[in-house]
């Protein structure tokens, strides 16, 4: 999944969804949110194909919205959708012959990566995929009717990831003190430069 065409499709769209909320426009809330994660799981790698997919998910979504409840609707199933790709985008690359998601970057950060870093980021985008499913299967029990309230879960998501992001980091400086500090910045700089090497030429 190429990072570069995407996020010249997601950054505005996250720009308008943010304005759409703040206005008040629910349907067009909705329709946006569809569009933006349509942007991060499309299949083409081009920016007219993401922006295509993207396209085509908002007028889903907008076209289930337009009822009754439409809106509350969409927006109570995002969390479930959101999770779930995130799950497969950490987890499809666990398959056998492939480089798992964080050894990928951390090769771009680092150069190399030793036996003991190979496993302990295979072990992480393990645990990323779990975190992500683990989520998933409670927002699924909230949209049946049987799980917690959705703002509280979506917070709780929200600080979970976070805390696990910032906390890996501390554990990763500890277990690997000679990889140097590990910060936000230092990590997405790792993420654009994986992009850019697995699709250069």
């Amino acid at each position: 999944m190429r990072l570069a065409p995407r996020l010249a499709i997601s950054l505005p769209l996250s720009g308008l969804l943010l304005a759409a909320r703040a206005g008040g426009m629910d349907l067009a809330s909705a329709a946006l949110a569809a569009g933006l994660i349509g942007a991060m799981v499309a299949p083409a790698g081009s920016v007219a194909g993401i922006a295509a997919t993207a396209a085509i998910a908002a007028a889903g979504a907008a076209a289930w919205a337009s009822g009754p409840g439409g809106p509350a609707m969409v927006f109570a199933a995002l969390p479930l959708v959101g999770n779930l790709v995130l799950a497969w985008h950490f987890g499809r690359t666990l398959r056998p012959g492939g480089e798992p998601l964080i050894t990928r970057y951390t090769r771009a950060d680092h150069g190399e990566v030793s036996a003991a870093l190979a496993v302990y980021t295979r072990w992480l985008t393990l645990l990323w995929t779990l975190f992500f499913l683990g989520f998933a299967a409670v927002n699924l029990a909230t949209l049946a009717g049987h799980g917690p309230a959705p703002g509280p879960v979506a917070a709780l998501n929200l600080l979970l990831s976070l805390a696990f992001f910032l906390g890996e980091h501390a554990v990763r400086a500890l277990v690997f003190p000679r990889l140097g500090p590990v910060g936000l910045g230092r990590t997405l700089r790792a993420i654009w430069r994986a992009d850019v090497q697995r699709h250069a030429g």
